[in-house]
């Protein structure tokens, strides 16, 4: 199994692309550490995790909140001692007609996607640079990178200025631990079926022929999980071909 005796921490894991990944990984050999705020939720993938066999365990945590973040984060090393891999995927989605009825959607996206993931980071960084040794996996958005391929931001405006933030923090925590053994991946896929759209009230958001499957989503991420310990996958981008 590809991911055998790894510790991967995964944030945004009680549905949608976190939920995949952690059954993936799971399934591939590692033992998975979901985070995100919602008990029953959390509760339900591990559960179903442990009855094919696997490992898994969770702890409830608002990444907007650093006590909450840093005190997650001591928790998780009291336990497992080390993690491998720490996977930012928690997000939220806002657009311009959201805003327009809810404009504190506007802070709301920043702490979720931009901030919060970099508490988490922040958090796990000194036990990386310990060991030298680690991977940092950020799940971005085509939003946030310029490219024509990543379309037109000009619907979600927000949305895309909290990817662009954490483009820019990828890259300068890339930069930062140039010549350690810690990797860094800005993971930059375009729309995709995962709850992001449901969990803003908007529906009818699945099958649509814009969208890209999440499980093979999930795939793309466990093959650059996998790469040898002399290799990184930097930047990735995928999109849908229509």
């Amino acid at each position: 199994m590809k991911l055998k005796d790894k510790v991967i921490v995964i944030t945004g894991a009680s549905s949608g692309l976190g939920k995949s990944l952690a059954n993936k990984a799971a399934d591939e050999g590692a033992t998975v550490i979901l985070i995100a705020r919602r008990r029953d939720l959390l509760e339900k993938v591990v559960k179903d995790i442990k009855d094919r066999g696997g490992s898994a365990d969770y702890f409830i945590c608002d990444i907007r909140n650093l006590p909450s973040v840093q005190e997650t984060v001591s928790e998780i090393f009291k336990e497992y001692k080390h993690v491998d891999i720490l996977v930012n995927n928690a997000g939220i989605w806002t657009d311009e007609e959201l805003e327009k009825k809810q404009p504190e959607r506007r802070k709301l996206a920043f702490e979720t996607n931009a901030l919060g993931n970099i508490q988490m980071t922040k958090e796990f960084l000194p036990h990386f640079q310990k060991s030298n040794q680690g991977y940092i996996f950020n799940v971005i958005s085509s939003s946030g990178i310029g490219d024509s391929l990543a379309g037109d931001n000009t619907a979600w405006q927000t949305y895309g200025a909290t990817k662009w933030a954490m483009t820019g923090f990828t890259k300068a925590l890339k930069d930062s631990l140039a010549g350690t053994k810690i990797k860094v991946t800005g993971f930059h896929p375009g729309g995709f079926e995962s709850d992001l759209y449901e969990s803003a009230g908007i529906s009818k958001a699945h099958q649509q022929p814009w969208m890209m499957r999440t499980d093979d989503l999930t795939d793309v991420i466990i093959f650059a999980l996998t790469r040898p310990d002399d290799m990184v996958m930097e930047r990735i981008l995928v999109t849908k071909v229509q």
